[in-house]
């Protein structure tokens, strides 16, 4: 029966592996390991602190150091501003004064969690607002969080879960989703002052005519790119209306 090697174990491995010693010098990768690190040279010799940054407010760096020094296990995640990515970590001291480290990529898993929190923040802070406030994902601008004056602005119609050609067809030709399409494209902010809009009540079929003040802001994620908007639009008609 043929004997497996460590390095032969290693890489078939479903995790990234690297080995270092007690100079933090990596004495072993798999290809897993190679894979994560998409973009970077991991040979023998190659420093661990050239490869995980020593960020601000990051525990990266003192758990590893404990792990060393007191030769524990210790387990962390680490954000790499480069590649824009996140790995989980479970670190594990060897018998020869080094470190094993294990590594699953979680970036999937913390854009959930970045994206939940911002919601949940955001529900606080512009949930009572007394402007229209809404949230809008993706391409096609589906709606993700509208606060009560959004709704109440719109006659308490359903919005979220709805792109904005399917909650508000009636706007089609009046030139609103051209603007936000143009947001998205081109990640510009773009305002407006006393447009009109036209509302159609999909219950009855009655439309009101509005003149908004507006303002379409693109939101960016951790890796630069447009990922939504950020609509606040403001009812002048009865303002515009007095002058």
């Amino acid at each position: 029966m043929p004997v497996i090697s460590a390095e032969q174990l290693t890489d078939h491995l479903p995790m990234g592996f690297i080995a270092v010693d007690d100079q933090w010098r990596v004495t072993r990768v798999n290809a897993r390991a190679r894979f994560l690190f998409r973009g970077q040279t991991l040979t023998p010799g190659l420093s661990l602190r050239d490869l995980i940054p020593n960020e601000p407010g990051s525990r990266a760096w003192s758990d590893l150091e404990r792990a060393m020094l007191r030769r524990t296990p210790v387990e962390f995640e680490v954000f790499y501003p480069s590649m824009f990515a996140w790995h989980e970590l479970s670190v594990i001291p060897d018998e020869h004064g080094g470190l094993a480290l294990l590594l699953r990529d979680v970036t999937d898993r913390q854009w959930l969690l970045q994206k939940d929190a911002e919601h949940a923040y955001l529900r606080t802070l512009f949930q009572d607002a007394s402007v229209a406030i809404s949230i809008m994902r993706g391409p096609k601008h589906t709606f993700e969080f509208n606060n009560d004056f959004a709704r109440n602005l719109v006659g308490g119609r359903d919005l979220e879960g709805k792109t904005v050609r399917e909650a508000f067809p009636e706007l089609e030709g009046q030139g609103y989703f051209e603007l936000l399409d143009g947001v998205y494209e081109r990640g510009e902010a773009v305002q407006g002052e006393e447009l009109p809009a036209t509302l159609t009540d999909p219950a009855t079929g009655q439309t009101t005519p509005l003149l908004v003040n507006f303002s379409y802001l693109p939101l960016r994620g951790f890796d630069g790119q447009v990922s939504g908007i950020l609509t606040l639009t403001i009812d002048v008609t009865r303002y515009a209306r007095r002058a």
